[in-house]
């Protein structure tokens, strides 16, 4: 089944006629709209269009009658009343053979009742056996109670996400398996057992059975209200934490916070203090050493250079002296030289003397390699370390400005340890509850014990009951196999689902394995062939609990379940989802996009908001993208209207 086309004429928030019309080869078709657009209208007119009265959005919507929900769904800003909803699609028989169907339905709210006119058209001529026929030909193709597997919302999908022994989940399963038609011929069973059983009341092994029965129906309707129970403590735990978790942001909003940090600032506080005296000392210390020499640093420059020239004019005296002992030698060796030696000498003389310097300073060596390693090294490392304890207290005084201003909030510690014991408070009712639900549980699987061996003490009573009930009038052999057919009944629905859940279970894991990112985390999901529970096993074969799974894996989980009973269900129909990724991260979501919309379904119609399938989404799936669509909304006429494209820019 492929839908090429949906019309909608002042249908909700659609006013005048809008058409969806679907050409794309490939399987997804997208249609973006922000809240409140008219996306899960979209889903609500496929589904009235298809089922009428037995829409699940209808039987949800728990109004009292079709009329009404009809009457609401009339667009009320536009002046023509009219409105109808209209479908086509095509079934392919086979690869050479299709049909080609088209559904309306039509009402108006001027008239006192629904007034709803059905045409159906088959390869575009007005067929009136299906017109007359419609839900039978509709259930054949789709059964409302599998529909839910096709077109589902996210929304809906979070909360059975949430609730793990969802009884609506359970039913769904029910239904694709067949069981449901199995059940309607046990009431039959029933009801003609309990015609009959007046007859032979007296019968004392008779008399046993009809306990036994009773004992069992009575324990079943125990385990039934177990589980409605286990339902509504879930329910309430849910609530419960919602409470902790609104009462939490209350408490950081009296500054409970700041209470519960107070004593850590203060300590903060005093190590803060400690640190920037230290940091002073430290100052100090530095600016008692050589850093005010700093201010007077051409000075020192000065003396260097003077001390310098001090020790030059010392070395070369020395140097002369020296001279003058060798030229002494020299000239008694080489007389004719002297005179010449004597000029030398009285030459560097009277330059030396040019040059003298008067001893000021008259430094030692030790004193000049201090001054150089003054002006060279120690003045840059006093400022850089002067600079940087600066810079640390100016750190210091910033952080303790930070925390005296924490500690001068005004803070009401009443209004705090009032909230503070209320979430204590909450938070014991939150155990109990748990509490509550676990021994429910055990409960449960108890009562479970019980109707099992009960079941089959019951089946063998009836066994030594046929035995004796072979000349029993007609009454009593009608009893006979009437017992004899729900026994045969029983085993075989159990037998049916073990057969079936074994399917289905290996199904649910492939289609997980696929989605999960954790893909060692779950090795293998079960299902139990009477009470349909979902078993999770990891690689050792050891169980795991829904509960150590996170909110978006349970939702991937639900998710995959869906699929798999599309699967399972044979039928080759299109998927339609509402809000597709609510509440779901970037791994999940990407898993989902890459991995299921595009193998969902050969037709996946996919209802988003720019903010569900963004950008990067968009891109991940866009080779597989057939249409795309785009709810633009009217302030003005309130209503929304059409466009082509995915979120286009202007």
């Amino acid at each position: 089944m492929i839908i090429k086309k949906l019309t909608m004429y002042n249908f909700g928030v659609y006013a005048g006629e809008n058409i969806f019309a679907f050409h794309g080869t490939k399987p997804i078709v997208l249609v973006g709209g922000m809240n409140g657009r008219g996306k899960t209208t979209f889903l609500e007119a496929v589904l009235l269009a298809l089922y009428g009265s037995n829409s699940a959005a209808y039987r949800e919507s728990r109004l009292k009658s079709y009329e009404q929900y009809l009457r609401n769904h009339v667009n009320q800003y536009c002046e023509d009343q009219r409105t109808f909803v209209e479908l086509e699609f095509v079934m392919r028989r086979s690869e050479s053979s299709r049909e080609e169907y088209r559904i309306r339905r039509e009402w108006n709210l001027f008239v006192e009742e629904s007034g709803e006119v059905i045409q159906v058209e088959k390869n575009g001529e007005p067929n009136e056996f299906l017109t007359e026929n419609w839900l039978l030909f509709v259930e054949n193709i789709l059964p409302s109670a599998l529909s839910s597997f096709y077109f589902f919302n996210g929304e809906k999908i979070v909360k059975l996400a949430a609730d793990h022994t969802s009884t609506q989940l359970k039913e769904s399963i029910r239904s694709m398996l067949g069981i449901t038609v199995l059940d309607v011929l046990k009431k039959d069973i029933d009801r003609s057992l309990r015609k009959n059983r007046e007859k032979i009341k007296e019968k004392e092994s008779l008399n046993k059975l009809e306990v036994l029965r009773q004992e069992c129906e009575h324990d079943i309707l125990q385990l039934e209200k177990i589980e409605l129970q286990m339902e509504k403590v879930s329910n309430e735990i849910q609530e419960k934490q919602k409470q902790i978790e609104k009462l939490h942001r209350q408490f950081e909003i009296a500054g409970g916070e700041a209470v519960k940090k107070r004593e850590t600032l203060i300590c903060q506080k005093a190590d803060l203090q400690s640190e920037i005296l230290k940091n002073e000392e430290e100052v100090m210390d530095a600016v008692s050493g050589e850093l005010p020499m700093v201010l007077v640093k051409n000075l020192v420059i000065d003396i260097k250079g003077l001390a310098e020239d001090e020790h030059n004019f010392f070395v070369m005296q020395e140097a002369m002296a020296q001279i003058g002992k060798l030229l002494s030698v020299f000239s008694e060796n080489h007389a004719k030289e002297a005179e010449a030696s004597k000029q030398f000498m009285d030459f560097i003389r009277e330059q030396t003397l040019s040059e003298e310097v008067e001893a000021v300073f008259d430094l030692s060596d030790h004193a000049r390699f201090q001054a150089n390693t003054l002006l060279e090294v120690s003045f840059d490392q006093s400022k850089e370390n002067v600079k940087k304890l600066l810079e640390q207290k100016k750190i210091l005084n910033q952080r303790l400005d930070e925390v005296e201003n924490y500690l001068s909030f005004d803070i009401d510690e009443k209004v705090c340890e009032r909230i503070r014991k209320k979430i204590q408070e909450e938070e014991k009712r939150l155990s109990e509850l748990k509490r509550t639900l676990f021994n429910l549980q055990q409960t449960k699987s108890l009562t479970n014990g019980l109707v099992s061996a009960k079941t089959a003490e019951f089946n063998h009573l009836g066994e030594t009951y046929l035995k004796a009930a072979e000349l029993y009038e007609d009454g009593e052999r009608l009893i006979k196999y009437s017992h004899m057919a729900q026994r045969i009944l029983r085993e075989y629905i159990v037998r049916l689902q073990k057969r079936k859940t074994e399917v289905l279970g290996k199904t649910i894991t492939e289609c997980y394995k696929k989605l999960a990112n954790k893909k060692n985390l779950i090795q293998e999901i079960e299902m139990n062939p009477r009470t349909l529970d979902l078993q999770y096993r990891d690689e050792h074969g050891n169980p795991i609990t829904i509960e150590f799974m996170s909110a978006g894996e349970k939702q991937l989980m639900v998710i995959s379940i869906l699929w798999a009973l599309a699967i399972c269900s044979k039928k080759k129909l299109p998927v339609i989802i509402d809000t597709p990724l609510s509440r779901l991260d970037s791994l999940h979501r990407t898993s989902l996009v890459t991995t299921y919309f595009p193998q969902a379904s050969e037709q996946t119609i996919i209802l988003s908001t720019d903010s569900e399938i963004d950008h990067d989404c968009y891109e991940l799936m866009k080779d597989s993208i057939g249409d795309e669509f785009t709810l633009k909304f009217d302030e003005e006429s309130k209503s929304t209207t059409i466009e082509k494209g995915y979120f286009k820019k202007e």
